[in-house]
């Protein structure tokens, strides 16, 4: 009787230890299913948002360009930081709002897409006027002013790419969508702010590099330190064209502007954002001149 009861509660044991097997080879297999799912949908994504991630490169860059070079690092870090802050609350709230009120992402959109062109706008005029429009001599931004203006700017950008990133997710069930934005925000943020450290780092690297006995090491970082400026000052320019290609590709985007070949549409972005944003900034003073006199002096 003891060696009967033995054996069947032997055979018991086999039997679900056979079928755990079973569950956690099953369970094994959605696993790797559902990180090909995601792979997938964030390769797709990442693609999709490749453009935003340039413009964000090219304004990053630009609103790093005249830091204290001895502050240039930890200014950068402190952006880097905001950037995340961003794409973790604007997350979270995109999960939220899409599935409570989807229209409202429309609405946030187009009001990034004005700021980004206002800002644009801002950008071009003191870029052809070397006082402002009050004729007070310009006011170089301090530390604090360019780190905050650059997660503002951040803020809009890393919106539009999470927008897309949840787009390119499709129907797909929430746990995807929430992996799939963690890592698109990741990549993009470390992608994008570690190129920048690059850059601004580019010339010292050279000065090493110039420093080795090799004369190819040598001419390599010569070439280097001599790019880094250059490379620096092309940056703010293309940053500000891209806020227009951004700004002017969103609002497009919502009237379902379509010109059908890739080079128009992106001149066509490009002129929409000039546009709108030298008519906000046209609003703007004109709202400081005869509404709120006081502030024009």
């Amino acid at each position: 009787m003891a060696s009967s009861a033995f054996f069947a509660l032997l055979r018991d044991v086999s039997k679900l230890a056979a079928s755990a097997a079973d569950d956690l080879a099953a369970q094994s297999v959605k696993l790797a299913a559902a990180t090909d799912d995601i792979a997938a949908l964030t390769g797709k994504a990442a693609v999709k948002t490749a453009g935003v991630a340039g413009d964000d490169l090219a304004v990053g860059a630009g609103q790093v360009a005249g830091v204290s070079p001895n502050r240039e690092l930890p200014a950068l870090w402190r952006i880097t930081k905001g950037s995340a802050l961003n794409k973790l609350w604007l997350g979270t709230a995109l999960l939220v709002v899409g599935y409570f009120a989807p229209v409202a992402i429309t609405v946030a959109l187009a009001l990034g897409a004005l700021y980004l062109a206002y800002e644009g706008g801002e950008g071009l005029m003191e870029y052809f006027h070397d006082e402002q429009m009050s004729g007070e001599v310009e006011i170089p931004l301090t530390e604090d002013e360019k780190v905050r203006g650059a997660i503002k700017t951040d803020m809009v950008l890393s919106f539009e790419m999470l927008v897309i990133a949840l787009a390119a997710s499709g129907d797909a069930p929430l746990g995807y969508k929430v992996a799939v934005l963690v890592l698109v925000g990741t990549l993009m943020t470390i992608g994008v702010y570690g190129l920048i450290g690059l850059i601004i780092r580019l010339d010292d690297m050279g000065l090493a590099l110039a420093r080795s006995a090799s004369g190819f090491r040598q001419r390599l970082g010569i070439g280097m330190a001599n790019a880094a400026p250059v490379i620096l000052k092309v940056l703010g320019p293309i940053g500000m064209v891209a806020m227009f290609a951004v700004a002017g590709g969103i609002l497009g985007h919502l009237v379902h502007l379509d010109l059908g070949h890739w080079a128009i549409g992106m001149l066509a972005d490009i002129a929409i954002g000039i546009v709108v944003g030298l008519l906000l900034v046209g609003v703007h003073h004109l709202w400081i001149k005869f509404v709120q006199p006081g502030r024009a002096h």
